[in-house]
């Protein structure tokens, strides 16, 4: 098993990196002192608490929108669906919004034909947390689907993942595509990005979702009085063929994972990544940690969560500047090149080779205003990923991986830890062995104390008295007999410290086992 990192702080303390200090308190009693320096110690990997940034970034762009509390793509949602005159289709793993809610029902009401690609009831269960998926969201979508069945024609699929709108397609085309679910918690707490579709960008992603939605759909969702049912492929619709700007993840066609391999291979100085999803042994991150080890400035974002950990310490170690959220939901790269990619995808197997994911490429004004919008958030990230860090290049808030699972610490300048009392084997000399220290006190400085007291004399110990003809006769200090549980044992008693230089001499003399304090009520 390999040592871990308190364990090694052990050994370079019995190194005699430390100091000792010793303390008197009273005549009976000393402090003692053991200050073991830790600055130098590594640390396994480690999130470092960045400065606290509360710039509140405008969340309705050109082009390019983000996520926030004012609700600013929430709102163009509903905008374009009150647009809409004939025909809106939405998609989203889930969708619990009420304003949302609220204008899906009205825009179905004016006789607009709606459609939503969700994912299946199946797989929502079996999703893990992060915050994505609380019981509260999934009731909330579970209520969704009771209200708008009926009103709006659901079909979903275990591997729809796609996150867009599109309005029109056909006559007045207008849409989003979106990193975010469609939930009100992604649309106000997340980082989650929303591009507005140019006309061919909304037609090319329809010609998609149409077939995703008629051909791999696997239930629908039309009578409220009945529930989710099987559905069969329509079979007459062909898989479109890749478009320049709109890319697909689908059960024939990886376009996706290949735009983005470009855009990676593709920079030349610069790669900006985020994604919320990553796995460590997929092509596309073990591409991305080559380039940063060949010397290109990678900076990737990502959400603080234990199954990216090894992927994210892989980056780390690579040279990438790792940047941590706690929210973040945003999936997409960006290169100095002059491409970029907003997408569903997450960096994982079900993402870029398996599911129903959308992807928009971006250049010209559509790119540099991503670009803007990516590094604006490099200033608000609550952690940075270190791969070793010294233990006194960190200070206050951090999170240690280790086994496993983060841990978060704050890591002081000096920490005292108290080992508790000890009592001596003699009063003329108030130390003990060392006491056993512990692992694990996380300060650049810690300082263990501990506390030995002279031992006392027995409430039942005999007088012993000097030998000859006078009876009773003390010595001077007196001597006593204490009973253990096996056996007896002489002592010197001293009342006072001025008395333990003849007490020490007495000691030698009778070769008694100890000195030893009498109490003042002791006779």
């Amino acid at each position: 098993m390999a040592k871990s990192w308190t364990s090694t702080i052990i050994s370079r303390m019995a190194s005699g990196l430390c100091r000792r200090l010793e303390v008197v308190m009273d005549d009976w009693k000393k402090k003692h002192e053991k200050v073991v320096p830790q600055h130098n110690q590594k640390l396994p990997p480690t999130w470092v608490a960045q400065e606290k940034n509360t710039t509140m970034l405008h969340e309705l762009g050109h082009t390019v929108h983000i996520s926030g509390r004012n609700r600013c793509v929430a709102k163009r949602l509903v905008e374009l669906l009150r647009e809409a005159e004939e025909q809106a289709v939405v998609s989203s793993f889930l969708l619990a919004d009420q304003e949302i809610e609220d204008a899906l029902l009205e825009t179905s009401q004016r006789g607009v034909r709606v459609y939503v690609m969700i994912s299946s009831e199946a797989r929502l269960g079996r999703e893990t947390g992060d915050g994505e998926f609380e019981q509260r969201v999934l009731a909330g979508h579970t209520g969704m689907l009771n209200r708008l069945a009926g009103h709006v024609l659901f079909r979903s699929a275990s591997h729809f993942h796609a996150k867009m709108l599109l309005v029109d397609p056909w006559s007045n085309p207008q849409g989003l595509l979106l990193t975010a679910n469609l939930t009100r918690e992604a649309l106000e707490r997340n980082e989650e990005l929303a591009v507005e579709l140019e006309e061919k960008d909304v037609k090319d992603a329809a010609a998609l979702v149409g077939w995703a939605m008629w051909e791999t759909a696997e239930h629908e969702l039309v009578d409220p009085m009945d529930r989710f049912r099987s559905v069969k492929p329509v079979g007459s619709l062909a898989h479109p063929t890749p478009s320049e700007n709109v890319v697909a993840t689908t059960a024939e066609c990886s376009e996706l994972r290949h735009r983005v391999v470009e855009i990676i291979e593709s920079a030349k100085r610069q790669l900006i990544v985020s994604s919320f999803g990553w796995d460590m042994e997929h092509a596309v991150v073990q591409r991305i940690c080559q380039r940063a080890r060949d010397g290109l400035n990678v900076t990737v974002l990502a959400r603080v969560r234990p199954s990216a950990m090894p992927a994210l310490i892989s980056l780390r170690e690579a040279g990438a500047q790792v940047l941590g959220f706690k929210w973040l939901h945003a999936k997409a790269i960006w290169s100095d090149d002059g491409r970029a990619l907003v997408m569903s995808a997450n960096l994982q197997a079900n993402g870029l080779d398996q599911g129903f994911e959308l992807g928009l490429h971006l250049d010209g004004e559509r790119f540099e205003e991503l670009g803007e919008r990516l590094r604006a958030w490099f200033g608000l990230a609550q952690w940075q990923l270190e791969e070793a860090p010294r233990l006194g290049d960190v200070q206050g808030r951090a999170m240690i991986w280790q086994d496993n699972q983060l841990t978060e610490v704050n890591v002081r300048e000096q920490s005292t830890v108290s080992l508790g009392e000890y009592t001596a084997s003699s009063a003329e000399e108030l130390v003990v062995d060392e006491p056993s220290i512990p692992s694990g006190e996380i300060a650049h400085e810690v300082c263990y104390t501990w506390v030995v007291n002279a031992p006392t004399l027995q409430p039942k110990a005999r007088e012993v008295f000097q030998p000859g003809d006078e009876p009773h006769v003390s010595y001077s200090p007196r001597a006593f007999e204490e009973y253990l549980l096996r056996g007896k044992r002489l002592v010197i008693a001293v009342n006072t410290p001025e008395e333990l230089d003849a007490a020490k001499q007495l000691k030698d003399e009778l070769s008694a086992a100890a000195v030893v304090v009498r109490k003042e009520t002791q006779p």
